[in-house]
């Protein structure tokens, strides 16, 4: 997917990463990230210092973006080395986020994400997180920034808009004078093969202060109105992961194509993801449309245009405590051509 300086080059990222997310705090937090920055940067600093020495000439006209990386010691030397690791797989992964402790129990606690990973040992990460729940409601998300994979870890940052404020709050609209606020979250994941599914899985955290904050679709009649959580856990499968019985299919010709599936027997809520491929691909929001279903519904209207696309659709099953117990993705072009 990237090649060799491409893939040094995305590391350089990281520096925007670091900024953003120090730009993003206020208060103590803000000490406390300070803090936390200034011991990252010395690390990085003596890493800097210890690799110099291994760079060809070609490698030390780019190696200062490594200032801004703290890896380990073996993940600098093998990736200096050009020696490809195992380390985690590539490609599109899709799955979903869990809200912790947002203080809110009626609210939907569930969302959905996507990841397109570099194939290579080191390299980019493209992904999103919508907590659209119904499509009355704007296809808004979180976009990843400065985000890299190194062996079996990915880091960066999320940010981008959500839905307006339910209770506007006054650090945005007297301060700022902006009613739809503008998230950022640091994130991090692993690759673990020997989990079922083999999934990059991780959390995310917001940076400025939204934690336990209302919003509301913004939408006139569309009543969907959530709490934020400060922390999210996510987990994300490659598309030719199943889990359970889904059945899952595409009926009808044309605008009248319809998702069905079969819920399990003991589903609470289904979270139905349409992406765009191609965008997922290329960075831009591969979501066209996220809906989650707690009374029972299987089948879902997608986003259909007159040129047939490249979607993945992707159904998710949970129980009552928002433990996945059904998972399956269709890849598919809409409208399908005779």
């Amino acid at each position: 997917m990237l090649n060799h300086n491409r893939s040094v080059l995305a590391v350089s990222s990281m520096a925007v990463f670091v900024t953003l997310a120090l730009s993003a705090c206020g208060g103590s937090d803000s000490d406390k990230v300070k803090k936390e920055y200034e011991h990252f940067a010395k690390q990085v600093t003596a890493d800097y210092e210890r690799i110099k020495a291994k760079l060809s000439p070609e490698e030390k006209r780019m190696a200062k973006v490594l200032e801004s990386v703290s890896l380990s010691e073996e993940s600098l030397d093998k990736f200096l080395d050009k020696i490809t690791p195992e380390g985690g797989k590539g490609g599109l992964y899709a799955g979903h986020f869990v809200e912790l402790d947002d203080g809110d129990a009626a609210d939907i606690d569930i969302g959905a994400i996507y990841f397109d990973i570099s194939k290579d040992a080191a390299g980019s990460v493209d992904g999103r997180i919508s907590y659209q729940q119904q499509p009355c409601q704007e296809n808004r998300t979180l976009g990843t920034g400065g985000a890299v994979k190194v062996d079996k870890a990915i880091v960066g940052q999320l940010s981008g808009s959500l839905d307006s404020l339910k209770f506007l709050d006054v650090k945005y609209v007297r301060d700022l004078g902006i009613e739809t606020p503008n998230l950022s979250s640091t994130f991090s994941g692993s690759f673990d093969k020997a989990a079922t599914g083999s999934p990059w899985s991780g959390s995310f955290e917001y940076q400025d202060g939204l934690g336990r904050t209302q919003l509301s679709s913004g939408n006139e009649g569309c009543d969907v109105t959530y709490t934020l959580s400060k922390r999210s856990n996510f987990v994300t499968y490659p598309l030719d992961y199943k889990r359970g019985q889904l059945n899952l299919d595409i009926v009808g010709n044309g605008s009248q194509s319809r998702l069905t599936w079969d819920n399990p027997a003991n589903a609470t809520s289904v979270l139905v993801s349409q992406i765009n491929v191609n965008k997922a691909e290329a960075g831009a929001n591969g979501y066209e449309r996220n809906q989650v279903f707690t009374d029972g519904t299987s089948q879902f209207a997608p986003v259909i245009t007159d040129t047939p696309t490249n979607y993945a659709f992707v159904v998710q099953a949970f129980n009552q405590d928002n433990d996945l117990i059904g998972y399956q993705a269709v890849i598919i072009d809409l409208p399908q051509t005779l």
